[in-house]
């Protein structure tokens, strides 16, 4: 450093450059198609700033030259916002280990991020939200939506003739109108200086917000007015009720902000909301599961109870029935209706919202202990399992019991898949007659089916079980 002139060099401070934190690197690539999870598959057509040897090997350790799989993964990449045939630019970031600390075990991969359309593709359309590709909770903002729908539904009669469906009979997706502003339940993230948002993905870094285009449009106003002042961490939950124009905030909101909420034409609750489907009312607290898109919640109640016998001698059942929605609403087509669930909280909600149906018995269980010894007759069923579908018990006390009529709904057609195969090819016990995609999440890869399977009587031959012609 030269000094100027009257300046002590003594009392000059020389600070050192701030060590990189990344490498860096930026490539034009093809997309060759969208994965499960909606995220964009590219390889490689040309680098135009590549990493050095040395670089990686300083991302990765010991472990850039003892594992090939390594290099090949620079040749291709994933990420949000690309579609199938398009050349696309790409900024891949590999963080670098922190100075003075140990390696860790896991090396994280690299943060892939589009830059630019090349060549797009016909079905791109303008994101409209501002941080789409950083958020991550949404991943396909870029596909015009009649796109979306057969993406979804192809995605599921992939699955299931790759589980052994020769003809399966999948129905195109039934869509939401709009695709816009749908959500009713959010989950925001407040970050240590009390700022509410979206966590970036693969990161713990927020994303400070005051409007998501697929949250309804009270919602946004209530994360709007909640950017007004800090909140507490490290949450903030917001429910609204689309028919009842209720609200539910957890933690509970402050004076001063509860002030700004009804202020703003919000009706705000205390520990409960109400919420209708289906033309009946029902209580939720912040724990209880609800569908997030009241519409189309009103559309899956309509189609799955279609499925269903009725009558006064008719005995149905509601599996995973959490806070009771369809227990309540198949109380009107049938003499009987048992209602399992495990949770202690949704089965409180449950029987206050089954309180003036005595047809209906709560049961509070595991369904795959309660269902297998079950010795009464079941004349139709609605399953509706977590994301990891259906335990074996489950399905095999299926399998052994026969009810007439299984609606099997699912937010994971993966599992969807697996479990189908089980009872229509494995057991041969059921016949699929149709699976109804629903697009409860616009603008996400996530897909919800209902299923309906036709019980074999136990001493029919089924050679071609679950074999029915495509829809």
């Amino acid at each position: 450093m030269t000094a100027q002139p009257g300046t002590d060099l003594h009392d000059t401070t020389i600070e050192a450059p701030a060590a990189p934190r990344f490498v860096v690197g930026r490539y034009l690539a093809r997309v060759a198609a969208l994965e499960p999870d909606g995220l964009a598959h590219a390889s490689v057509t040309q680098p135009l700033i590549a990493p050095s040897e040395d670089d990686l090997r300083a991302v990765y350790g010991p472990a850039w030259d003892a594992r090939p799989e390594l290099r090949q993964a620079t040749e291709a990449f994933s990420f949000i916002g690309g579609l199938p045939g398009e050349l696309v630019e790409l900024e891949v970031s590999w963080s670098l280990p922190r100075p003075g600390r140990k390696r860790a075990r896991r090396t994280p991969p690299p943060i892939v991020r589009l830059t630019r359309v090349v060549e797009p593709a016909p079905e791109r359309v303008a994101p409209p939200c501002p941080v789409f590709g950083a958020c991550g909770g949404c991943q396909l903002q870029q596909m015009v939506y009649p796109a979306q729908l057969a993406w979804k539904t192809e995605r599921v009669r992939e699955l299931l003739r790759g589980v052994g469906f020769a003809q399966p009979p999948v129905r195109p997706a039934i869509g939401c109108e709009p695709p816009w502003n749908y959500r009713n339940h959010m989950r925001f993230s407040v970050d240590r200086d009390g700022r509410v948002g979206l966590t970036a993905r693969n990161t713990h870094r927020l994303i400070p917000l005051t409007n998501c285009p697929i949250a309804e449009p009270h919602i946004n106003t209530a994360l709007a007015t909640l950017a007004q002042q800090p909140q507490p961490q490290p949450q903030a939950l917001v429910r609204y009720g689309v028919a009842t124009a209720q609200m539910l905030l957890q933690p509970a909101p402050q004076p001063q902000t509860r002030m700004r909420l009804e202020a703003a034409g919000l009706n705000i609750c205390d520990e409960t909301m109400e919420e209708e489907l289906g033309g009946a009312r029902f209580r939720i607290r912040p724990s209880s599961f609800f569908q997030t898109n009241t519409a189309q919640a009103n559309t899956m109640a309509r189609l799955a109870l279609a499925e269903l016998p009725s009558g006064p001698d008719i005995t149905l059942v509601d599996a995973y029935c959490g806070v009771g929605v369809f227990a309540r609403l198949m109380a009107a087509r049938a003499g009987r209706v048992l209602a399992i669930e495990e949770s202690a909280s949704a089965v409180r909600d449950a029987r206050w919202n089954l309180r003036e149906t005595p047809q209906v018995e709560i049961v509070q269980a595991k369904v795959e202990d309660d269902l297998p010894q079950r010795a009464e007759r079941i004349d139709g069923l609605i399953i509706d399992p977590p994301r990891a579908g259906c335990q074996r018990p489950v399905l095999d006390a299926l399998a052994a019991r026969r009810p007439l009529v299984v609606v099997y709904i699912s937010c994971d057609p993966t599992t969807l898949a697996r479990d189908l195969a089980y009872l229509c090819l494995t057991t041969g016990a059921y016949r699929l007659r149709s699976v109804q995609p629903l697009d409860m999440f616009p603008q996400t890869a996530h897909i919800e089916n209902i299923a309906t399977l036709d019980a074999v009587a136990l001493d029919a031959a089924a050679p071609d079980a679950g074999m029915e012609a495509q829809a």
